[in-house]
């Protein structure tokens, strides 16, 4: 009762939020999203406040369910996701595909911005297809049927264009760049023979290049090593010292996650010496932050199994390199809490949990669990 009492404050917040999303959207005669929630004003189309950013529409609400079990974020918001991705519909043309300019993966190493805005479509595509694809499911669970259908039917078609025009018959990316691969991976191609070769060209470039990903493609990246059994090369790239890294940024005295991963290069210097857009020094930002995900579902293991944490899936991806791990999660059913760490000859695992909980061993066994505590250990191979 006490952990549900204290998230209240937050759910307010995210009601909030998407209110003033739905606001914004009264600004135009699109319904699109504006570029900043609170909005300031209807600010055009496209470039800065379409894809990507204003897919918070369907992202958000998707995510607070997950989280709070309470569907009425997804309810609440459908007529907002339905002006917003038929917004998008209109804009795809005779190619079904939104082929303008956009920010795309921002801030990726090695590209500058005129590069990611020329070729940003295997990124901002993504996004489309996925809002299709919650739009058509949300609609179909609320009996809106022909919204369902016509979404349903513009997924297809906007799946099947995105892999003709960004995507080669061996799994390279046409535009290839890391996040392009992550993005596809992520939201476009379903499981199967095409996945595992794109999946393969996009871990080519990994191990040839090391990390190299922007605003959208970082918060992936490590879940999609860890999902697809490279959980080792994902914590490799997590505790990576060289630029960009996350602890390239704790190296030179970082509390919190920069902007842009060279936000301070590594003579020390703050990286502001140009002037206009390319520039940007925050040294609290959101977005490559974004990886906490990771630290979470993967590295603890804490997922919910059913929304709201009904019950709870534990699948921790330990690491030796990681030493000692302890964190904690206040569901919404409670506290749960994970610890682990390795002996010489052994793996140990305890946790806590509110919830009938899925537990997941690392090496491949699997147990139902009721709510209290719980110590396992099994030998390292």
């Amino acid at each position: 009762f006490i952990f549900k009492k204290l998230l209240w404050p937050g759910v307010r917040f995210w009601r909030k939020f998407l209110r003033d999303i739905r606001e914004s959207q009264k600004d135009n005669e699109e319904g699109y999203v504006a570029p900043t929630i609170p909005a300031q004003g209807p600010e055009g189309i496209g470039f800065l406040n379409m894809l990507g950013w204003g897919n918070a529409v369907t992202l958000i609400p998707e995510m607070l369910y997950q989280q709070y079990g309470d569907f009425s974020f997804l309810r609440d918001q459908y007529e907002s996701i339905r002006d917003f991705v038929d917004c998008e519909c209109r804009h795809l043309g005779r190619k079904d595909l939104w082929l303008g300019p956009n920010l795309g993966d921002w801030l990726m190493p090695g590209h500058g911005m005129t590069y990611m805005a020329m070729h940003n479509g295997p990124v901002s595509n993504s996004f489309i297809v996925h809002d299709l694809d919650t739009a058509a499911a949300l609609a179909e669970k609320l009996s809106y049927t022909e919204d369902a259908r016509r979404w349903k039917e513009q997924a297809e078609k906007t799946r099947k264009a995105y892999i003709k025009k960004f995507l080669r018959k061996d799994g390279r990316m046409k535009d290839d760049y890391q996040g392009a691969y992550i993005m596809a991976l992520k939201y476009v191609i379903p499981q199967g023979e095409l996945y595992q070769k794109v999946y393969a060209k996009w871990k080519e470039r990994i191990i040839k290049d090391g990390m190299a990903t922007g605003f959208f493609s970082t918060q992936h990246i490590l879940p999609l090593l860890a999902e697809n059994g490279d959980s080792e090369l994902a914590c490799t790239l997590l505790l990576q010292e060289n630029y960009p890294g996350w602890m390239y940024q704790v190296n030179r005295g970082a509390t919190t996650i920069w902007e842009r991963w060279d936000a301070i290069r590594e003579d020390g210097s703050v990286n502001e010496t140009k002037s206009g857009g390319d520039n940007m020094v925050s040294f609290n930002h959101y977005a490559f932050g974004s990886f906490a995900e990771y630290l979470y579902g993967y590295i603890l293991g804490i997922k919910p199994l059913e929304p709201g944490y009904k019950r709870i899936a534990i699948k921790p991806y330990p690491d030796p390199r990681l030493g000692e791990v302890e964190g904690s999660y206040h569901s919404r059913e409670g506290l749960i809490k994970v610890a682990w760490h390795y002996d010489a000859t052994h793996f140990y695992l305890k946790f806590e949990t509110p919830a009938e909980t899925l537990l997941t061993l690392p090496d491949g066994q699997s147990r139902r669990c009721e709510a209290g505590t719980y110590d396992y250990q099994i030998r390292r191979t």
